[in-house]
């Protein structure tokens, strides 16, 4: 029985994230950084990921004269819904690219070991075993087969649980963080705090 989220993250989708869906509301032409940043997102904040997103090559933009012209950009390539994981001076965050990787074997395979998806990813079994054990956790994976004398457990992907086409994520915290639904739906320690306050 798939469990229920545990909580929303304050604010849902990344500040980065949000900016990134705005600018993809005006591909057809271009905008200013003010028209792409979240009222609660600071201005700093978002001059630098867009800055980021120039220096990547996934944005152009105007040269601002002296009178004061705002700065317009343009979208010059459309990286989908996932927004760039950019830093300001265009190099890319590789943190979680390995998730990816993993989510999309696990999202179109039935049953799997830790193994083959790392194959698949490009990432190492440890990472792979580390990211099926919170899935599972989670209720996004089920054990289909225990491994026994030092053999592979085999996995079984949980379908109605894939929400969307974004990887879950695994926070500094050891939780289930799901980007499609904006929420936390596993926690470590969650059910230990769930029987101490009922009893």
């Amino acid at each position: 029985m798939p469990r229920s989220p545990i909580t929303s993250l304050a604010g849902g989708r990344s500040p980065r994230q949000r900016i990134w869906e705005l600018i993809r509301m005006h591909q057809s032409g271009e905008f200013t950084g003010a028209e792409v940043t979240p009222g609660d997102v600071p201005a700093g904040t978002a001059r630098e990921y867009l800055s980021g997103l120039v220096c990547a090559g996934y944005l152009a933009q105007t040269k601002a004269d002296r009178r004061g012209v705002k700065i317009r950009y343009w979208l010059t390539r459309d990286n989908g819904i996932e927004a760039p994981r950019v830093r300001a001076d265009g190099t890319e965050v590789s943190q979680g690219q390995g998730n990816e990787g993993l989510w999309g074997a696990i999202s179109v395979l039935d049953t799997f070991t830790a193994r083959q998806i790392a194959d698949l990813a490009g990432v190492s079994t440890s990472t792979a075993k580390t990211y099926c054990m919170f899935l599972e956790r989670a209720g996004y994976l089920s054990i289909a087969l225990v491994g026994k004398g030092g053999g592979p457990t085999l996995y079984r992907t949980v379908r109605t649980r894939i929400s969307g086409p974004r990887a879950p994520m695994i926070t500094r915290i050891k939780a289930v963080y799901d980007p499609n639904l904006h929420q936390v739906v596993w926690m470590q320690g969650a059910d230990e705090l769930a029987d101490e306050v009922l009893e």
